[in-house]
């Protein structure tokens, strides 16, 4: 049996590396104190445990999952890293040159002291640090030395042995430093802070008045009855549900039989029956108020439309969605139903500032979506198709910005390929935010898939080259 595995593992490498992925989706599911492993960790105890059937892949097809990670880890993270260095100036890079320079001298400090090869150094840095994509990096720069092809791909395999025995302690040390240790050290009350978050920013799961962008959930007719509202305008009727804390609006009416939209400069008569859009719970509370409810299926056929829009309107940024929502001119009748940012879901509150870059998804009237994507933004219809010129000739530039190299000291220096895609990814992705007609969509979901699947793919085939050298 275990003869007719290796002939298959070793004459389809294909199958191998796809079991290493199945496997490796197991074995990230298995929790620990309430934490997973999770994919990329996994596919790499799976590829080292494959491994040891001696499966031989094509360097060349890890080099591939590596660049679609990167690409798409740039891609996603873009507008706001260029946005970061904009707004928050030279304190991000500092920070980000302490936290390299200490975990570098650290295991520089380790290697030496216990005479770890490069292989085997390489691999501390992206376990204990939990960066594995540092086990690319390290690859590429290993097989670059000047040493013979047997010693470098021996270093090469070492490295994923040391991540794969460090990462354990990378990951849960650091969640046990930071939950237990960190804020006792500090004397914070993390679930005070917590909720002092919460507050600053709107959320509360409690208070359905907290989404003031929510998605409408509901339209509803009522017949208007109330004489405070009689002779008055849609608006008068509009701002005095906000002011109850209610974001409603009148889409249309009925008046002697014809059917007519409103806007808010229309002015309601006794008997006009009113189609109200909103969240039901808010309709439920405030439109008794206009007068009774009534049925009226055609009055209600409303054609509904669903619209991503990509932020570049800078009056739209650094504003909370409970201002934005009182600008009933240019979100009338429009309701905010996700907010991504960075290929990340952020939780809509009255609280959230939007960004350049940022994917709002909008609902609303057919009509009125439309002008309010305008002035937001560029408008995208929902899509699953990947624009593969943006992808390919964005890795393409990426490759080529990392082959310069220069000689110090007798070593070569050069970005490298993954580097360099890296770069690529970060500007096509800030293209993206602020001159989406330049450049194509990838999608969020291609996204996620080229970032899991690609560093899964990546750190699992090395796992299937190390297998043999692991225990």
């Amino acid at each position: 049996m275990l003869d007719v595995i290796f002939q298959v593992l070793n004459g389809h490498p294909e199958i191998a590396l796809f079991l290493a992925l199945a496997l490796g989706y197991l074995i990230g599911k298995i929790k620990v104190t309430g934490h997973n492993l999770g994919l990329v960790t996994g596919s790499l105890f799976a590829g080292l445990l494959i491994g040891q059937l001696g499966v031989e892949i094509s360097p060349q097809i890890k080099t591939i999952f590596l660049l679609l990670f990167l690409f798409a880890n740039g891609y996603g993270a873009g507008p706001q890293f260029f946005r970061a260095l904009k707004n928050d100036g030279i304190a991000p890079l500092l920070l980000t040159v302490v936290v390299c320079s200490v975990g570098l001298l650290c295991v520089w400090g380790m290697a030496t002291l216990m005479g770890l090869d490069r292989g085997f150094a390489a691999g501390l840095l992206s376990g204990a640090l939990t960066q594995s994509p540092a086990i690319g990096t390290a690859s590429e720069a290993i097989m670059a030395l000047d040493l013979p092809l047997a010693e470098r791909q021996a270093l090469v395999n070492h490295i994923p042995v040391a991540d794969a025995v460090c990462y354990l302690f990378g990951f849960w040390g650091e969640v046990f430093y930071v939950a237990m240790i960190l804020p006792r050290m500090l004397k914070i009350d993390i679930e005070e802070e917590a909720r002092k978050f919460e507050k600053t920013y709107g959320l509360n799961d409690n208070d359905t008045q907290n989404a003031p962008f929510n998605t409408a959930q509901s339209l509803r007719v009522y017949t208007l009855e109330n004489s405070r509202y009689s002779g008055k305008s849609a608006a008068f009727l509009e701002d005095s549900a906000l002011k109850s804390g209610f974001r409603l609006f009148v889409l249309r009416l009925r008046r002697d039989g014809k059917t007519e939209p409103v806007t808010r400069e229309t002015i309601l008569q006794a008997s006009d029956r009113l189609v109200v859009a909103g969240r039901r719970e808010w309709i439920l509370a405030f439109a008794p108020e206009i007068g009774p409810e009534c049925d009226d299926v055609d009055l209600l056929d409303i054609p509904i439309d669903q619209i991503d829009v990509v932020v570049t309107n800078s009056s739209y940024t650094g504003k909370p969605l409970a201002q934005l929502a009182l600008t009933s001119n240019t979100s009338r009748g429009v309701f905010l139903k996700r907010l991504i940012r960075a290929g990340h879901e952020v939780p809509i509150s009255t609280g959230t500032i939007l960004d350049k870059g940022d994917v709002l998804t909008l609902i609303g009237a057919a009509g009125q979506i439309e002008a309010v994507a305008k002035n937001i933004g560029f408008a995208e219809r929902p899509t699953i198709t990947t624009d593969m010129f943006t992808l390919g000739f964005g890795i393409v530039v990426g490759c080529l910005i990392g082959l310069p190299a220069f000689l110090i000291g007798g070593v070569h220096l050069s970005l490298s390929t993954s580097v360099g895609t890296l770069l690529a990814g970060l500007f096509f992705g800030w293209l993206r935010s602020v001159k989406p007609n330049l450049t194509g969509r990838v999608p969020e979901a291609s996204q996620a898939f080229m970032v899991n699947f690609g560093l899964a793919g990546f750190v699992a085939i090395t796992g299937l080259h190390a297998g043999p050298v692991f225990f």
